[in-house]
């Protein structure tokens, strides 16, 4: 007659055996396999299905880690070659003596230098698909205050960013080349003294986003018209916030206000994280 109690154990512990082993997967342990009695009963072909889970698990990892690095290298390499083409630029324009030929060198290296960031994070960062956007846009801001430094500048930069806010690169590169042109415009024209604030207001509501970039500068003249006045830049921004499924509204009265109200791409992507 069967000795029913330790059938009950036995099979107790086979189960004890699998759960550790589906647990340590979990974990990412993939040296723990599940036994196989050779009775080809039910917890046999569980064992076997668990370990076999195992194997392609192992697999699957180690493909996505291979796939994490080269595109950790590719963003390495493409930061590599920004950063070449903007000290070309930055030795060319020790040959120029224009100042509007300067300028465009200058204005051209830090649109450079804000993709270069992009791919300079994700290259550092754990996450591949996304960067913190406070960060990115201190990184940024303060990267080309230095660029517009003079003796005399003294702008302050204030900040309201929502903290657990991620972008993948498509919005990146836009906002940064967005961010890039509205910032050197009021470094450049706003403070006729060198002294002011420039603020940064970045917050989502559900899957609309919404980006104000504020100076408390000169402001526009009152006839000022973006289809007749807007230089390249303007330009830029707008067809920039067009790329991000936005739009873009200024005001130009008690300094110069930029409000950029945009959606992420489609409604089943995740492009923005919270």
């Amino acid at each position: 007659m069967p000795d029913h109690k330790n059938m009950n154990a036995e099979t107790s512990e086979r189960v004890k055996e699998i759960l550790d082993v589906v647990m340590s997967y979990a974990r990412l342990d993939f040296t723990k396999k599940t036994g196989i009695t050779g009775t080809h009963d039910t917890l046999d072909a569980i064992s076997s299905g668990v370990n076999m889970l195992g194997e392609e698990l192992e697999t699957s990892i180690i493909s996505l880690k291979e796939k994490e690095k080269l595109l950790k290298e590719i963003h390495h390499r493409v930061k590599n070659n920004l950063q070449i083409v903007s000290s070309l630029l930055r030795l060319q324009s020790e040959k120029v003596l224009d100042k509007k030929y300067l300028d465009l060198i200058m204005v051209s290296q830090n649109r450079i230098t804000s993709m270069a960031l992009v791919h300079e994070m994700l290259y550092s960062t754990q996450s591949l698909g996304r960067i913190e956007m406070k960060e990115y846009i201190e990184r940024l801001t303060q990267s080309v205050y230095q660029s517009f430094f003079k003796p005399g500048l003294c702008v302050e930069f204030r900040y309201d960013i929502d903290r657990q806010l991620f972008f993948d690169i498509d919005h990146l590169v836009p906002i940064g080349l967005i961010l890039n042109e509205i910032i050197s415009n009021s470094l450049k024209y706003a403070f006729p003294d060198n002294k002011g604030w420039i603020s940064i207001s970045l917050h989502r509501s559900e899957y609309t986003c919404y980006l104000n970039v504020k100076d408390n500068g000169k402001g526009l003249p009152d006839s000022f018209q973006i289809e007749r006045d807007g230089h390249l830049g303007l330009q830029l921004i707008h067809m920039l916030s067009e790329q991000l499924n936005g739009t873009v509204e200024i005001d130009g009265k008690k300094g110069v206000s930029y409000t950029i109200i945009f959606t992420r791409h489609d409604a089943k992507a995740t492009h923005i994280y919270c």
